[in-house]
Parts: C-alpha cells; structure tokens; sequence
C-alpha cells in the first residue's frame, strides 16, 4: 500500500501552482510544502494518500482513504500546511485550527455549509512539523463552476441558492465570534460527492505526473497534477435543480477573532477589500457583509464589480476608494474617519481622495442592466440588495442575521416554497 511517511521537501518563496507548471524533471524544489506520493500513510496507518485535490498558498490537499472511521463515507480529505503555516499557528498568526474547532458545536444545519473537522493531527518533515486537518471532500469551487457559463454568470435562482449557504456559513462563524475575512468565489466548494463516484474517478482516472525532484539521498519523487472529483451539475440547471444543490465556505486560513487585534494589518483581495479595511478603522464582522455584496454582484454579471489599478498596492486601494465613492455616493462619517489609523496619505480631513478626480457616478442598476442578459425583473431588486451590503460606513450595512429573511434572496426556494418557476424561459435541466 506504499511506503511510510518519512520524505518531504519545502520552501517560503514560491507556490504549488508555480512547481506544477514550472518545475523541470529532476530540479530539486525549495518550497515549504510538504510533497507525499501516492500511498504514503497518516497517523499511524490510517489515513493512505491517494491524490492530490489541490493547494493554496499555505497547504496543499490530498484525498485520503480513512481506514478507520465509523462514518459512512470512506473517503476524506487532509490538509497540509506549510511549515510556515504551521509555525504561524504555534505563534498565534493564524488560527485555522481553533477556528474550525469552534464551529464544530455550531455547525448543526443539515446542510453543510463550512467545513467539518473530522481529526487533527501532525506530521513530521525532514525541515519540521506540518500540522493537518481532516475534513470532507469537496467539490469544484463557485469560480471555475461560474466560468464554465458562456456568460461567466450564473442565473440568478442558481447566485441566490449559493448566497444563501454563504448566509448560512457566515451566520454560524458570526455566532461563533469569527469573521472570515475572504469571501470569494474560489472560497466556495460544491458539496456532497459519494463514495462510488471517487472510486469510479479514481479507476478511470489515473495519476498525471508534472515534475519529478531527486532528494539529497539521491531517491526520487513525482509531483502531481492535482483532480477534483465532482462532476458539477451544468451552469443551465434549472430552478428546482438547483435547490437541491449545497455549498460550502472555506477559506479559514486568514479568518479573524472579532472583538480581538487583527493579528494582520490587512486581509482579503484588494478588489473585494472593504472601505474600512484601506483606513485602518472599525474592523469586525460586517467587512463579511461588503465581501458578500461584491460576490453576489460578480456572480450575476459574471465580471468582479471593482478593478483597482495602480503601481502599488495602496494605490489600487486609493483607486478601489474612488471606485466605491462613485457607485455608492457616500463617504466616510466623521465618526469612521475619527478611528482610522492609516488614512493621512489617501485621503484629506474631510474625507476626500488625495490628489484624484472624481470618477463619474455609476449605480448598480446601470451596471447590472448594461451586461445584457440578467432578467428584467431581477435588475432592481439585485441591485438593492447588493447596495445595502455596500454601504461605505460599515455600521450601516445588515449583518448575517438580517439576510435571512430577505425577499430577494428567498427567491432560491421558490419550489420548496410550493411555487413554480419564476423565470419565465428558463427551464436548464428538468
């Protein structure tokens, strides 16, 4: 069933993506991942590596066969960190692992909608300890599932059942005293992928070797093209389709306390950054809120709502400010700008951009409606919901809680509801 666990090499400058695409046969990486083979064995024989799933900036994820476990479900998948990663836990940087272990208590929803630790563990490398995590297996994420449409959209039954399940996550996170910091598309997975279909898509899929490295010893290893293994349904399904399909947020590696020091001065892509965030003032859990607004808009016009430019990256949040000023109308309260801790070279006392014009006003409503293909009837009611998500001063936004019950977002249960479609033309899949 293949070797034990004993071989791993690492560095701290560049990506899995990059040794993947990159990485020349025989060239000796210096990364700080932790590389199995196919085989290996986790904590003490029960966990076998069976392939790579994927990777982020600080692990990479396998899916294993649980030898042991009393669930149904055979099959999990583990988690690598880093050593960076792992060091940032010991010193409090990052808290991934209390995070998920908080919400295990909470998270009692039917529908799964964040993660589930099943076992925690560490492994040990050549260069030091690489802690894991243990969770279910996911599927494709919200990202690569919204550009498989020719739009690069999602109909709006199908953006309002996935909102709806991030609703559900940030709530449960909320409760639990945590913000997630990064709520994006590429942090929202499919869920439920039975056993069958990963033992039918590793029978009929085999292993893709992309690299090779020779370690010290002179023995050598493969890297391997990382495989989701659930086949979405098509970006047309239908309404009643699409009801039935759950999603789950991940993405905890740079989630916060609230109510605590931020323990980095700032998070989330620039792009989805909220205004408060880029002046340093009044963090907690709304920043989540502006996070949502910006992916509801991306996942209705298929495009992102703000694209920062600039030659740095606190220029691009001066021109993310200026781009947020002209789709809200709104600055700054006195009483925000009062709080902020690293506005001085963007913006002047009364809260006015620096050095810049002001763009030329735009609202919501033109720009959902400029995409062409978004239904009539959805433009102005998306277009308010999206606006009172990003509203500038964040003690103006709703939080979690007050989403569920809004009128639009309900529009997701239509047919468990006991209607019919509401979308007259629209039928996907039966």
């Amino acid at each position: 069933m293949g070797h034990e666990l004993n071989q791993s090499h690492h560095s701290k400058s560049f990506s899995y993506h990059f040794l993947l695409s990159k990485m020349e046969a025989t060239a000796m990486p210096d990364l700080d991942f932790f590389y199995p083979q196919p085989g290996m064995k986790l904590k003490d024989g029960r966990y076998e590596l069976l392939r790579p799933l994927g990777s982020g900036a600080y692990s990479t994820t396998w899916i294993v066969y649980d030898a042991k476990t009393e669930r149904p479900h055979r099959y999990a998948a583990v988690k690598i960190l880093t050593r960076m990663a792992t060091e940032g836990h010991r010193s409090g940087t990052m808290n991934e692992s209390a995070f998920l272990k908080a919400i295990m208590g909470l998270a009692l929803s039917h529908r799964i909608t964040l993660p589930i630790l099943l076992d925690d563990f560490e492994i040990l490398g050549p260069a030091g300890p690489h802690l894991c995590f243990v969770t279910g297996v996911m599927g494709q994420d919200v990202s690569s599932y919204r550009n498989s449409s020719p739009s690069k959209a999602l109909h709006p039954c199908i953006a309002k059942k996935i909102l709806m399940d991030v609703v559900d996550a940030l709530h449960t996170l909320h409760q639990a005293h945590i913000i997630h910091t990064d709520v994006k598309a590429n942090n929202i997975f499919f869920v439920g992928i039975s056993d069958k279909l990963i033992e039918e898509k590793l029978l009929n899929h085999p292993l893709e070797v992309v690299g090779q490295f020779e370690l010290s010893d002179g023995t050598k290893h493969s890297v391997f093209a990382p495989r989701t293994f659930e086949q979405p349904p098509p970006w047309e399904m239908s309404h009643r389709v699409s009801e039935a399909v759950s999603f789950s947020l991940m993405g905890l590696d740079h989630a916060q306390w609230a109510g605590r020091q931020p323990t980095v001065g700032v998070c989330g892509s620039i792009a989805l950054r909220a205004p408060e965030i880029v002046i340093g003032s009044d963090f907690g859990p709304r920043l989540d809120t502006w996070e949502f607004g910006c992916l509801a808009y991306e996942l209705l016009a298929g495009e992102s709502l703000f694209n920062p430019v600039g030659s740095d990256d606190r220029e691009m949040e001066a021109d993310l400010l200026a781009q947020a000023f002209a789709l809200t109308g709104e600055r700054f309260s006195k009483l925000t700008l009062s709080r902020a801790q690293r506005s001085d070279d963007i913006l002047d006392e009364e809260g006015n951009l620096k050095g810049r014009e002001e763009l030329s006003p735009t609202s919501l409503e033109e720009r959902l409606s400029a995409r062409g293909f978004i239904p009539d009837a959805e433009i102005k009611p998306a277009a308010d919901f999206i606006g009172m998500c990003l509203r500038v001063n964040s003690a103006d936004r709703p939080t979690a809680d007050d989403f569920w019950c809004d009128d639009w977002l309900q529009g997701a249960f239509y047919y468990c509801l006991g209607g019919h479609s509401s979308y007259p033309g629209y039928s996907g899949m039966a």
